[in-house]
C-alpha cells in the first residue's frame, strides 16, 4: 500500500509541477502583451502630444505676430482738401509675445491697392511712440505698454490720396500670415485741418 501511495504523490506533484510552469508561462505570456500594448499606448499618446505641441505653437506664433491698433490719424495735405498719409499707432496683441514690426507687410486697398515691407520701405516710417528699454530702436515691440506710430505714405504708396467722406482698409501683415486690419473713413470735411481722426 505504501507504494501506491508514493506513485500518486509523485504523479501529484508532477501535475503541480506543470501547473506551475503552465501558469508562469501564460504569466510571461501576459506581460509580453502588456508590454507590447504599453508601447503602443505610448507612442500613440506622444503622437497626440507632438500633434497638439504643434498646434498650439503656431497658435502661439499668430498671437505673438499680431499687432493691434489703438489710434489711427490722417495727415492733410497742404491744399487741405486730401489726407495724403495715415498714422496707426500700434501695440503687442494682448498676451503676446515679442513682435519685430520690420518684418511686417503693409497692404492697403486705397486707390489700385500696394504692398510695402516696413523694415525697407521709403513709404513707411516708425516712430517710438512709448518704449522703456529703447527695443524700438531696432522695431521691437516687446512690452504691453509700447506703442509704435507707423506712418503711411498713401499718396507715395498708392499714387493718390484719400479724399472727403472716402474710406478704405489698411492691412498689417505678419511673416507667418497673420493679418491686422483697419477701415479709415475721412471726415467729410478737411477745412483748416493739419490732421484728422479716421
Amino acid at each position: 500500500m505504501i507504494e501506491p501511495n508514493r506513485h500518486r504523490e509523485r504523479a501529484a506533484t508532477e501535475r503541480r509541477a506543470q501547473s506551475s510552469v503552465g501558469s508562469i508561462i501564460l504569466l510571461i505570456a501576459a506581460l509580453l502583451i502588456a508590454a507590447a500594448t504599453a508601447g503602443v499606448l505610448f507612442e500613440v499618446v506622444g503622437g497626440f502630444q507632438s500633434d497638439a505641441a504643434t498646434a498650439s505653437d503656431k497658435s502661439a506664433d499668430r498671437v505673438i505676430a499680431r499687432a493691434e491698433v489703438v489710434g489711427t490719424t490722417g495727415h492733410v495735405n497742404t491744399t487741405g482738401e486730401t489726407v495724403e498719409a495715415v498714422t496707426l499707432v500700434v501695440k503687442r496683441a494682448e498676451g503676446g509675445g515679442n513682435m519685430d514690426l520690420g518684418d511686417v507687410v503693409v497692404g492697403t486697398t486705397i486707390g489700385s491697392g500696394a504692398n510695402a515691407p516696413v523694415g525697407t520701405s521709403t513709404q513707411v516710417s516708425l516712430t517710438a511712440l512709448a518704449d522703456d528699454d529703447d527695443s524700438l530702436a531696432r522695431g521691437i515691440l516687446n512690452d504691453d505698454n509700447d506703442r509704435a506710430a507707423l506712418r503711411i505714405d498713401i499718396a507715395a504708396l498708392t499714387g493718390v490720396e484719400l479724399q472727403p467722406s472716402e474710406s478704405g482698409t489698411i492691412r498689417l501683415l505678419s511673416p507667418d500670415g497673420a493679418t491686422t486690419t483697419v477701415r479709415v473713413s475721412v471726415p467729410s470735411s478737411l477745412t483748416g485741418k493739419t490732421t484728422v481722426p479716421l
